[in-house]
């Protein structure tokens, strides 16, 4: 059984004949003939039979065949017979279904045997995404509820694969993902599995109730199982932000990021030193690196406090009170004229501005004590440390110091602290562990976590963004690389293409994590109103397409390159209908017309509290 896509109308052979004909006869009709309901509208009936046939181009999606008893479809023909031989059917209903959601045996074994070894206890449950539908005038063949077929795509299609769903502004792009991020966690939860779900919401459409989904969201449909972050103390919303002085090495990292996407009038040898380092903790089996990273540590934190970061409540600062640091500072003091008594921190725990005052005093005892050496013929190093002829303080150290007094080794005026001042809102004193591990506790709990990333500095997005999706890739990544599963996760990315546009480097955070991130677990779903500006890379390595209207040629023409998609192109840049999508997964052969179903939240809190229903009754 040859399974066939209708096209368009062709001409046939005769048409021509046909039409003069049917010209002739118009010239020769009589007043009678040319009445409503006339037989034949006065052609006889033979030639009237002959006028009515007509032609339609198809194209051959392959072949239905039965073999041990199982029904496949092969991509090609193997025979061909004669045109009397022929018969075409239209299918309906349950033929359509089998259809539109034919797997082969062999696909889906291998499925489930992936499912198997992902964790899952069985094949999961399809997901039913819309129903069938042809063309955008949808009178006749979805006229009643009975006519309508539902289209449904394998989880083991989507989890660990790459997902993009193209089209235009406002003709259904975030209801297709709505429906999805549903989908996969109705989905889990029948099947008792946990998928974390990470959505970048750039524009708040699924942390926020809006009136196209009748005054709901994805947070609000699923409130038990969906957490929200926000770059801004809200309500509702935990903390997008970090806390810089209890993360210092990702403070550290967000403020040199954005430095240097700014134009800041800011620059010196110091500022250099500055935005090149690291606070990345050493291991603690190095003593003399993990003391000198606690220095750099302590001094960055007072740098922030000097610029004007919001201290955490009850938060101290650790720093150096060795006795030979100490010995060398009052011996100090004591030479001065008049001899003076440094106030030296009677703990290593001290408040902020106690600590700032240390750290100001050491800097002026180094540059003191230099002076003394110099003047004395004897080697420059300021405060000695415990290694002969090294000095106490290091390059990086000395380049810290003179950020925070804003004044060069060379007694110049540098602007020091108030080049990082712009960023304080990015910090956030009320919390007091890194966001990124928290968001990805919450994934492998099976959550949805929606970061919205709608308020707050526009810088935001790309910033947060990457450094986000770069730890759950290296994390990914690592447990693989440790040949342990990695936990299935799926992540979502509006306006795909400023992330992994075109000129993008492949080795890059967002372009790893769609090339790459499949092996890992990690399912990547990308969408965009733009294809062509995608990198072609990423689009060739898609496996599965969600695409609505798209009224650009361009666009189209690189759409026509993939799959059957050509099949489409006029169908695509003229029906505007909101949800109608043209679909193509992993294991279904062909692209399949669809309307996406609408996103309704009373439908789904009804399927929620059935599945539990289901569960209570189970126990």
């Amino acid at each position: 059984m040859l399974l066939l896509r209708v096209l368009e109308p062709v001409s046939l052979p005769q048409d021509n004949d046909l039409v003069r004909t049917r010209l002739e006869h118009h010239q020769r009709r009589r007043a009678e003939d040319m009445f409503p309901g006339a037989i034949n509208d006065g052609l006889d009936p033979m030639t009237h039979a002959e006028l009515q046939y007509g032609g339609m181009k198809c194209r051959i999606l392959g072949t239905f065949f039965l073999q041990d008893g199982k029904l496949r479809l092969g991509s090609d023909i193997e025979n061909f017979m004669t045109l009397s031989r022929l018969r075409a059917y239209k299918p309906t209903r349950e033929a359509l279904a089998t259809i539109v959601n034919h797997i082969n045996p062999e696909v889906l074994q291998k499925s489930k045997e992936e499912a198997l070894k992902s964790g899952f206890k069985g094949m999961p449950s399809p997901i039913e995404l819309g129903t069938v539908r042809y063309t955008s005038t949808d009178r006749m063949h979805r006229r009643l509820p009975a006519d309508l077929v539902t289209v449904q795509i394998q989880p083991t299609d989507f989890l660990a694969r790459r997902t993009a769903v193209l089209g235009m502004t406002r003709t259904g792009k975030s209801n297709t993902v709505k429906t999805t991020v549903s989908a996969v966690a109705l989905a889990a939860m029948q099947d008792g599995i946990k998928v974390g779900q990470l959505i970048f919401d750039i524009n708040g459409e699924y942390a926020n109730a809006n009136h196209q989904d009748d005054d709901s969201s994805i947070a609000k449909v699923f409130d038990k199982l969906t957490v929200r972050y926000l770059a801004l103390e809200t309500p509702g919303f935990e903390d997008l932000r970090t806390n810089f002085y209890q993360e210092s090495q990702q403070g550290l990292g967000l403020i040199q990021s954005l430095f240097r996407s700014d134009k800041q009038p800011y620059s010196g040898q110091d500022l250099e030193a500055f935005l090149e380092s690291t606070l990345e903790e050493p291991d603690d089996t190095a003593v003399s690196e993990h003391t000198r990273w606690k220095r750099h540590r302590a001094v960055f934190q007072c740098l922030l406090f000097r610029a004007g970061y919001p201290v955490p409540t009850g938060f101290r600062v650790e720093v150096p009170t060795a006795t030979a640091l100490v010995k060398q500072v009052n011996a100090w003091g004591a030479a001065q004229t008049p001899p003076v008594t440094p106030v030296v921190p009677v703990q290593a725990m001290v408040p902020v501005d106690e600590a700032v005052d240390w750290f100001e005093l050491l800097r002026r005892v180094n540059l003191s004590l230099k002076k003394i050496q110099k003047a004395a013929n004897q080697t420059v190093v300021g405060i000695k440390s415990s290694t002969p002829g090294n000095s106490w303080v290091d390059a990086m150290l000395e380049a810290y110091l003179n950020m925070l007094a804003r004044e060069s080794s060379r007694e110049l005026p540098v602007g020091g602290w108030r080049a990082i001042q712009k960023y304080i809102p990015y910090h956030s004193p009320r919390r007091s562990a890194d966001v990124t591990e928290e968001i990805l506790a919450h994934i492998d709990a099976g959550k949805i976590v929606i970061l919205d990333l709608s308020a707050g500095p526009v810088e935001i997005r790309k910033v947060l963004s990457k450094r986000i999706a770069a730890r759950i890739f290296d994390r990914q990544m690592g447990i693989m690389n440790e040949g342990k599963m990695p936990q299935n996760l799926v992540i979502y990315v509006e306006e795909a293409h400023n992330l992994i546009g075109k000129g993008a480097d492949l080795t890059d955070t967002w372009p790893r994590l769609a090339k790459e991130g499949a092996k890992a677990k990690i399912a990547f779903v990308y969408a965009t109103q733009e294809p062509s500006s995608v990198h072609p890379n990423i689009l060739a390595n898609t496996e599965n397409w969600f695409v609505t209207y798209l009224n650009n040629d361009d666009e189209l023409k690189t759409l026509a390159k993939f799959y059957d998609f050509k099949d489409f192109i006029g169908s695509l840049k003229a029906a505007q209908d909101v949800g109608f999508a043209r679909i193509k997964t992993l294991s279904s052969p062909f692209v399949i017309p669809t309307q996406i179903r609408r996103f309704t939240p009373e439908d789904i809190t009804q399927r929620i509290a059935a599945i539990e229903a289901k569960r209570a009754e189970a126990k």
